[in-house]
């Protein structure tokens, strides 16, 4: 697989979200209200996401329609949009909240039409009636009635990683309140400052080894395999 090849469209949003901070620092106007508020709407948007992620397959090799999805087609969109848009009311900074919903419109517009022209191609049928009862973004009221039910699994929120997820919305958190203290309000240095900096430096090394290292290792095995393969032969006929 060709290095340009690990940079999957999720890997760049991935990338674009981490390089963001410097920016909400530098542009945040955070105060005690929209520090509750963005609180609330993060916590909103990672409870969708680790609902929707509890009910899909990490490969795809099965089609979600339990769960959230049986209210709305892409409901860890949902959730990255509630947890984006706490981030700008975090920082309340108009600009910010404005280049967040244009550039989320724009993203996810393109990612959500590519995904779903290869579902419809996996799928067939059963997708296109499920397309036809559930809307893309905005949740219906009532469920919609599978053809077959699952369960919510936590394993599969394991497999995804979520956990990212997690400590970089703390670490986005910490940062944000650090900046605020130190630079913005003169406050001295905080006793806990040595956790937070080994906290920092734990979760850029789970980023970048999720980004990075895990990819590098399948890579490796994938190649392995295709060697070791034994190829097909194609008698001729007589």
């Amino acid at each position: 697989m060709a290095i340009s090849g690990w940079f999957k469209f999720k890997k760049v949003r991935l990338l674009l979200a981490w390089g963001s901070i410097p920016i909400l620092l530098l542009c945040s106007n955070m105060n005690d209200r929209t520090f509750r508020w963005g609180i609330v709407l993060l916590i909103v948007g990672e409870l969708i996401r680790f609902w929707a992620l509890g009910f899909v397959e990490k490969k795809g090799q099965k089609l979600a329609m339990s769960g959230p999805y049986a209210f709305v087609r892409n409901p860890l969109y949902v959730g990255n949009f509630f947890l984006g848009l706490g981030v700008a009311v975090i920082v309340w900074n108009w600009i910010i909240l404005a280049l967040f919903l244009v550039g989320f419109l724009g993203i996810y517009t393109g990612t959500i039409r590519g995904e779903e022209k290869h579902l419809r191609e996996m799928f067939g049928k059963p997708y296109e009636d499920y397309c036809r009862n559930v809307p893309s973004f905005l949740p219906r009221l009532t469920p919609y009635a599978a053809p077959e039910k699952d369960s919510f699994l936590w394993s599969r929120i394991l497999k995804h990683h979520e956990y990212i997820t997690v400590a970089g919305i703390f670490l986005m958190l910490m940062l944000i309140h650090l900046y605020d203290e130190l630079f913005l309000a003169k406050e001295p240095v905080p006793q806990e400052m040595p956790l937070i900096i080994a906290t920092v430096i734990v979760v850029l090394a789970l980023a970048l080894e999720r980004i990075f290292v895990s990819r590098l290792h399948i890579t490796f095995f994938e190649r392995l395999r295709e060697k070791d393969a034994p190829k097909k032969r194609v008698d001729s006929l007589p």
